[in-house]
């Protein structure tokens, strides 16, 4: 026995310990110890433990061997010779181990395995030291195993004859079994994913098989030539019924090789129709019935697939009948009968034969009817194909897609089924729910149109490590798009299914709608966000205390409200810190919160700041209990409003100014409700309307305003209220109780509440009778202008046109004299054509200014280009100014603008000709037109001689000029009227400059596109 244990006791340092619970050990093993004598005969075992407790009661031996002779004698025949040498080489190496099987009763056997080692002695061997383990159970599980293995697999490659299915719609080939590529030395790439029709070479026999299968839905028994990858033809015949396969309609064919038979077939057709018949079911059942000679036969395949005894003549004029379970026997009678009322030869038929022990056995059954002159049976040949196989492998398909269908369709998640490229193949109807879409909606759909794109990459990468074998299966949680358009949260765990060959083949998806649980997870984070906001962060101080008013816990924003640091207050008392006069008042407000159970309550009271100064606080709060309702904290919110109680007082105050401004006031100041209602007018309204304020109050008084001018004091009190606006002026007619209407002007503003919301109206009106009839006299005194401005331009431009006709005659006139002219006439005329240009501009202008002043000048907008009026403008006031030219630059991009280009041109031409003007023998003005994304700037710099700074503020005045501009020509109103024409554009113009050095005028136009 030591010799079993020898390695282990080696290890070991105080081996006599081990030695003394030895005997411990070996009744605690699972296993059988022995040990067998070398030196005496016959052998013997002796056992150091119980085998039968200790192998316990899973072990089928009960009676265990005594001698070498009994346990050799035990062991199964087959294993006993390979023991025997295992055992012999045990003795030679010393060690060993081997498997064996001993019988225990009723000629059944258990599996064990034994570990044996040998002591030598002298170089002999004297003792054999051996464990027996049970290892029944293992071995016959692991050989279960293999044996459901081998039957699932038995279901579809198991099949005798090559069978494939193909897609019903596209006829695509999806699945075949090996037998197929085996027959037909086809390999799986040669078949699988093509249309089966390609296989087919006879055109007839092509169309018949798709007319008949169309018609029927299935076909049995249909002969046809397939042709392999080396250009082999076979005749087969197929047999092609519908089945529901991978959630798709598709059709299963058993092909049975009858390229043989119809060799001999057509060898012998003319000659002899049983053995035609015998031939074409060469691996089947050939039966015949002799209607005349009352004779039959049934071919040996026949008894021995039934496993009855062969009986003579076994048919009688009900043919096969007999054999048939009673289900199908009239099915084949009257089939039969059909056959020969029509005179029909062929008959097929599937129908189920009983053999020995009610065994069923179904069968293709295919017959011939010959008849004879008369039209009468003679005889019918006909063969019977087990087809059992089949029908069980199309039962368990069958069961296996029930299954499957049951499980998706009845499954809350939606579970779909996705081709690799991640069309889908199969979709659950509890689509519907999760993403309102049915499957067949969801079916069209690419994962593009449903996956938020934020989200699509994530759940590809996702999917791929499982298409890849990366994972068996992964979860992915995204945000997907709802028909409805709502965004949804789902949870998808995706598995590889695969083919035979270990491809992957479809990823089927298991999906379900998590948006409940990730807007919980979201808002449990945002509750603890803004619990940790409020108690770090907020303004509020939150703090818990005992029920004796100890604090227990304060928020860090006591700091900024009173100066203490939170670890200053925690283990002190309120009363610590509150006025004496408000402590009794407190205690009183606590010992009823506690009383009542309170949970709300609300204090304001003095507490003293770390400074020692005395700050007005507000609290809320009340009690925290336990899981039975017993207090155990007070909560408190507490809130500084020393300002609020201060700005309260300020706003007493101004309250008391704001009623004496109002009743000393010669205006009428008054409030009104947001329709409009007066909730307090000033004593002024008796002087104003004769009406005394407590016969406004409570009135509307759009009833005193003239009836035309309602609906414009509604729209703008209406639009005043929406945008909340402020010192908002009208003007209109209203009735005073005594004088009639009279014209008042009001001020309109919004008193918003702490909410920004429109509360209240406040406003301010004041008689204006005086400045509207001034307004009316001003109005007459600009009609009188215009009219001045009309007949001065008249009048004034008739004599200088005059003069002008006249002087131009005598210089023509001198031109053409032959006699000597006078040079002092010459300069006089010369001197009346400036003179009278000067006249004609300064004229121009003042009428130019007068249509301004009396609002005749409109604009006249257009489509334009500013870069094209610049360079018409810049062409025309460069023509006096010989030899000098003006440099155009555009900034940005250059666009089409909207502006009255006459307008544009005069302020071009004014600012321009002055740039000439003001800078002889000076560089070459630049004009710079800067496209801007709001607008667009008009820039002139010239660098002449510039403008004084004491001249700088006056210069867009009428009739100002610059003191420095000695005798150049110039009437004061050019850059008066440049004013007027850009402020008429919504525009500006300003001005930089440095005498001697030079002027930049810049013209900035708004929103022109």
């Amino acid at each position: 026995m030591d010799n079993v244990f020898r390695d282990t006791l080696d290890n070991l340092s105080d081996a006599k310990i081990i030695t003394t619970d030895l005997s411990s050990v070996l009744s605690n093993l699972t296993e059988v110890i022995w040990s067998i004598d070398l030196t005496n005969e016959p052998y013997r075992y002796t056992y150091h433990n119980n085998p039968t407790e200790n192998l316990g009661t899973h072990s089928k031996i009960t009676v265990f061997p005594e001698t070498v002779e009994e346990w050799q004698a035990n062991i199964h025949p087959e294993d006993r010779d390979r023991v025997l040498e295992e055992l012999v080489n045990a003795l030679s190496n010393k060690v060993g181990s081997y498997a064996y099987r001993m019988a225990y009763g009723n000629g059944e056997y258990a599996y064990f395995r034994d570990k044996v080692s040998v002591l030598y002695e002298n170089n002999k061997p004297i003792r054999l030291d051996g464990i027996t383990i049970d290892i029944d159970t293992v071995r016959r599980n692991r050989l279960n195993l293999e044996l459901s293995q081998q039957r699932l697999k038995s279901i579809v490659d198991a099949l005798p004859d090559p069978v494939f299915i193909s897609v019903k719609e596209s006829g695509k080939v999806i699945f075949s079994n090996e037998v197929l590529f085996k027959v037909y030395e086809m390999s799986p790439s040669d078949f699988l994913g093509k249309k089966v029709i390609h296989f087919l070479q006879n055109f007839q026999s092509r169309k018949s098989y798709l007319d008949t299968l169309n018609l029927q839905g299935h076909i049995q028994n249909h002969e046809m030539v397939l042709k392999n990858k080396k250009g082999e033809t076979f005749w087969v015949s197929a047999s092609t019924m519908p089945l529901e396969f991978n959630n798709q309609d598709c059709y299963i064919t058993i092909l049975q090789d009858i390229t043989l038979r119809k060799k001999l077939e057509n060898e012998i057709k003319e000659t002899n129709e049983r053995y035609h018949l015998a031939v074409e079911g060469t691996n089947d059942v050939v039966w015949e019935y002799d209607f005349r000679l009352k004779s039959s036969y049934l071919s040996p395949q026949f008894w021995e697939g039934m496993e009855i005894e062969p009986e003579q003549n076994p048919l009688d004029d009900k043919l096969i009948a007999a054999y048939l379970h009673s289900e199908d026997r009239s099915d084949f009678l009257s089939l039969y009968s059909h056959k020969v009322a029509n005179g029909e030869q062929d008959l097929t038929l599937e129908a189920r034969l009983v053999a020995k022990n009610e065994r069923i056995i179904w069968a293709l059954i295919k017959a011939r009817i010959i008849y004879n002159e008369e039209g009468a049976p003679a005889r019918v040949v006909g063969s019977m194909s087990n087809i059992t196989s089949l029908k069980l492998a199309q039962a368990k398909l069958r069961e296996s897609e029930a299954k499957y269908k049951i499980i998706s369709e009845h499954s809350s998640d939606c579970i779909c089924l996705q081709a690799i490229d991640g069309t889908f193949v199969f979709v659950s109807p509890s689509s519907k729910e999760i993403l309102g879409y049915t499957p067949e909606e969801l079916v069209s759909l690419r994962l593009r149109e449903i996956i938020d794109p934020e989200y699509l990459q994530k759940v590809s990468d996702t999917m791929l490590k499982v298409l890849n074998r990366e994972q068996k299966s992964a979860t992915v949680v995204y945000k997907a798009i709802h028909k409805n358009g709502n965004a949804v949260w789902l949870e998808t765990m995706g598995g590889s299914i695969f083919d035979d060959d270990d491809n992957v083949l479809y990823l089927q998806t298991s999906t379900r709608n998590v948006t409940e649980r990730i807007l919980s997870e979201e808002m449990l984070r945002e509750s603890e966000e803004r619990y940790k906001l409020i108690t770090e962060n907020s303004h509020d101080i939150v703090s818990l205390m005992d029920l004796e008013g100890n604090y227990v816990f304060i928020t860090p924003s006591v700091k900024d409200a009173l100066g203490y640091d939170p670890a200053e207050m925690v283990g002190m008392n309120y009363r610590d810190f509150l006025h004496e006069d408000d402590i009794k008042r407190v205690d009183e407000e606590i010992a009823g919160s506690i009383s009542e159970n309170s949970r709300e309550v609300n204090s304001v009271f003095r507490y003293r700041h770390k400074s020692g100064e005395w700050r007005w606080i507000s609290a809320s709060g009340g009690l925290i209990t336990d899981d039975e309702g017993k207090p155990i904290y007070l909560r408190a919110n507490k809130i500084d409003v020393t300002e609020k109680r201060k700005t309260e007082e300020k706003l007493r105050q101004q309250e008391e100014r704001y009623k004496l401004v109002s009743e000393n006031s010669g205006d009428v100041i008054a409030l009104h409700r947001m329709d409009g209602t007066i909730d307090f007018a000033s004593p002024s309204c008796k002087r104003l309307l004769g009406f005394d304020e407590k016969e406004l109050v409570g009135t509307d008084p759009i009833e005193l305003i003239k009836e035309e001018h309602r609906e414009y004091v509604n729209t703008v009190i209406a639009t005043t209220a929406v945008e909340k606006g402020r010192d908002v002026k009208m003007t209109f007619e209203i009735r005073h109780k005594d004088q009639g209407f009279i014209w008042v002007e009001t001020s309109l503003s919004v008193i918003l509440d702490s909410k920004g919301e429109a509360h209240m109206m406040q406003t301010s009106t004041r008689d204006i009778s005086e400045r509207i009839k001034a307004l009316e006299k001003e109005r007459q005194l600009n009609k009188l202008k215009s009219s001045f401005i009309s007949m001065a331009s008249h009048e004034f431009r008739t004599p200088l046109t005059t003069i002008q006709s006249s002087n131009e005659l005598i210089s023509m006139y001198l031109d053409k004299s032959d006699s000597p002219v006078d040079n002092k006439l010459g300069k006089h005329v010369s001197r009346i054509r400036t003179e009278l240009e000067r006249l004609n501009s300064l004229l121009k202008d003042v009428f130019t200014l007068g249509r301004l002043d009396v609002g005749k000048a409109r604009l006249k907008k257009d489509i334009t280009s500013l870069s094209t009026i610049a360079k018409q403008v810049v062409l025309e006031s460069s023509i006096p100014y010989k030899g000098r030219n003006v440099e155009i630059k555009v900034e940005g991009t250059e666009r089409q603008v909207l502006l009255d280009s006459q307008l544009i041109s005069h302020v071009l031409s004014n600012l321009i000709s002055n740039a000439l003007k003001y800078s002889p023998d000076k560089k070459d003005p630049v004009l710079t037109i800067v496209f801007q994304e709001q607008g667009v700037q008009l820039k002139v710099r010239d660098f002449g001689i510039g403008i004084p700074k004491r001249d700088q503020k006056e210069l867009f005045e009428s009739f100002s000029r610059a003191s420095n501009v000695g005798d150049i020509e110039g009437t004061g109103l050019g850059l008066v009227i440049v004013k007027q024409f850009v402020e008429m554009h919504g525009g500006e113009i300003s001005f930089t400059s440095e005498e001697n050095k030079g002027t930049e005028f810049t013209v900035s136009l708004p929103l022109l596109d």
